[in-house]
């Protein structure tokens, strides 16, 4: 027969362990808005309005999701029209700027499986190859102006070698060379909040 002593210990011990399963720190995640298949790109975002938060954070650490992952190789803007159509604190093409790359998913992991954004990066790079590391909020660029054909292509490459290379740096939500997962949200770095699962 359990003794009340050891029946409470046991409970106590059960309840430790739920509460370090479900009260874990809190990290950001995005999901994917919808994807062009002409221009085989993603539109990826962080969506307020659905959950997204990247001053506190939005999902237990411990929560299984994939890690965004992301390749930038210099690809110049495709023709992609813009759909943000209003300037707030930042020019409107702040907000649906280019990634200059690719994004993949990896399997679902705990964010909370990583000490650093190394780890993370190197969980990329094992899932997909060199060149692959976290996707992070701040990754697109845009030149003010760009719409459709209007600085996409060899116009934004031109652009680009006029101005050192040194395209302005978006956020919120940007266009990637991708046809990632819509059944779930997305760990993603963001490099000037504490609101990731894991340390710089």
């Amino acid at each position: 027969m359990v003794s009340a002593t050891s029946y409470l210990a046991s409970l106590m011990v059960f309840s430790i362990v739920l509460i370090s399963i479900v009260s874990g720190k809190m990290g950001m995640t995005v999901a994917k808005v919808s994807h062009q298949n002409a221009l085989a790109i993603d539109l990826i975002q962080c969506d307020t309005t659905m959950g997204c938060n990247p001053y506190a954070g939005d999902t237990d650490c411990n929560t299984r999701l994939p890690v965004l992952c992301k390749q930038t190789d210099k690809s110049p803007r495709p023709a992609y029209a813009m759909t943000c159509t209003t300037d707030y604190a930042m020019p409107k093409e702040f907000y649906c700027g280019w990634t200059m790359g690719y994004i993949a998913t990896t399997p679902k992991v705990a964010a909370s499986t990583f000490s650093t954004i190394g780890d993370v990066d190197a969980y990329c790079t094992d899932a997909f190859g060199p060149g692959w590391v976290t996707a992070e909020f701040h990754d697109s660029r845009y030149i003010p102006g760009m719409n459709g054909a209007t600085y996409a292509n060899a116009q934004w490459t031109q652009w680009g070698a006029s101005h050192g290379n040194n395209y302005p740096s978006g956020g919120w939500r940007y266009y990637s060379y991708g046809n990632v997962r819509n059944d779930t949200r997305f760990w993603m770095d963001i490099n000037d909040q504490p609101t990731t699962c894991w340390s710089r």
